[in-house]
């Protein structure tokens, strides 16, 4: 009882330098459930702030780091007869830390992050990251799956959480995944002005998944959603003509609005005129399909994204600049155009392959892209202050290689996830 009360007579400046050399964020969890002062402690923006000053500010404060796979994935006999056999070295993908990350300084595996002892995440690929949660391609234990199922995995590296989807099936029929949606239980925010608190508990948990797969025989794209509450799959539903229409930008969707938003581009009518745009839409409490066409033509290389002020916006990616086109909420079949000239951050380097792009645009936090030059390193341009910022060396790994391996970024807010996560619990506490 005396330590405890020594305890509560330590001033916030010597707690936040307790606090601070804490390994790891989920010991920084485990001190925040001690007591109903920690709790309340974590639970203070302000405090967290104080406590989260090595990650900086603005956008760069919230990539954590970047998830990817060292060796090509198959998803094949060979990788399966190596994961029963355990006879050859694991390759679970691998973790690499922004400078600044509170995950760890160095490199390190997704599985050392995840409180399970099972093998399934040593056979992975990432494909996508939202909130914490990363989505993964699992390889199977049989090779009958291959050919007739998608197998999934999502986890949490922060909390540990990992939850195994049930196999797709799909009878041989439905081969290629186009794109996917990491779906949240705070995701049903129609106006996007609701406290990050839709769930009882008040914590952002794995809700659902949405995939849109391309049919073997017809080649249209057809609509699956997954309930992590009741632990199934919906029946399929035609959502895109194949062979008129072609997924552009990123195959993650952006969710906004009680939705998830992904770019398709008019093969047909952009044959013989300025590429034709369609946004593909799933509600959130609905899971309903709608496809519209966008009033402007793309241009260069489109992407979703969402705007400082929280509007859906389509960046229209150049050589040197970037047209941004924006969506108004008083009418929102208007849309604002902007152009941004982009800084010549890098000099393209001179051995690149031809089949290989020399970067990649991301959509990131609010207001701001993520891109990685090949050679060298990453940056995120802030769309409202046109401002183009380095964040991170060369990462050769991930991009100057043959293997066309994909980088996912990890990236939240958080103090912002502290808030999130322990709400529930101090508002369950009463003293």
């Amino acid at each position: 009882m005396e330590a405890m009360d020594d305890m509560a007579a330590l001033t916030e400046d010597i707690l936040l330098q307790i606090f601070s050399r804490v390994g790891s964020i989920k010991d920084l969890f485990k001190f925040a459930v001690t007591c109903r002062r920690w709790l309340r402690r974590f639970t203070d923006p302000a405090f967290l702030r104080g406590l989260c000053l090595d990650s900086g500010e603005g956008h760069r404060a919230r990539l954590l780091g970047f998830f990817f796979q060292q060796t090509r994935f198959y998803r094949c006999e060979k990788m399966i007869s190596m994961r029963v056999a355990q006879q050859s070295s694991v390759c679970p993908p691998t973790f690499l830390p922004a400078p600044w990350s509170p995950l760890g300084l160095t490199d390190r595996t997704l599985t050392s992050f995840l409180a399970t002892d099972d093998d399934t995440f040593n056979y992975a690929e990432p494909l996508a990251a939202r909130c914490g949660i990363v989505l993964m391609r699992l390889v199977p234990r049989t090779a009958l799956m291959i050919a007739c199922s998608h197998l999934l995995g999502v986890c949490n590296p922060i909390t540990g959480e990992c939850h195994v989807l049930p196999p797709l099936n799909l009878s041989g029929l439905h081969r290629y995944l186009t794109s996917y949606a990491i779906i949240t239980s705070t995701d049903s925010d129609l106006d996007g002005k609701q406290p990050p608190s839709s769930s009882s508990s008040g914590r952002s948990t794995f809700s659902q998944l949405y995939l849109v797969v391309q049919h073997k025989k017809d080649c249209n794209e057809y609509f699956y959603s997954y309930s992590a509450a009741t632990r199934s799959w919906s029946a399929p539903t035609m959502c895109v003509d194949g062979r008129r229409f072609s997924l552009v930008g990123e195959r993650s969707a952006v969710v906004h609005k009680g939705a998830a938003h992904w770019l398709f581009i008019d093969r047909v009518s952009s044959a013989t005129q300025d590429d034709i745009l369609y946004k593909l839409t799933a509600a959130v409490d609905t899971s309903e399909i709608s496809l519209t066409r966008l009033p402007f033509g793309a241009g260069g290389s489109p992407l979703l994204c969402v705007s400082g002020d929280g509007k859906l916006s389509v960046a229209c990616v150049f050589p040197i600049h970037m047209r941004v086109w924006t969506q108004q909420d008083d009418t929102p079949a208007t849309w604002l155009r902007t152009v941004i000239r982009i800084p010549l951050a890098v000099p393209y380097p001179d051995y690149s392959h031809i089949c290989q792009p020399r970067e990649k645009w991301f959509n990131f936090n609010r207001g701001s892209m993520l891109v990685l030059y090949r050679s060298n390193g990453v940056f995120i341009l802030d769309l409202e202050k046109k401002v183009m910022e380095k964040v991170m060396n060369c990462l050769l790994p991930l991009f100057s290689d043959k293997l066309n391996r994909t980088a996912v970024a990890y990236e939240m807010d958080l103090v912002e996830f502290f808030v999130l996560q322990l709400s529930g619990l101090c508002r369950g506490s009463t003293g």
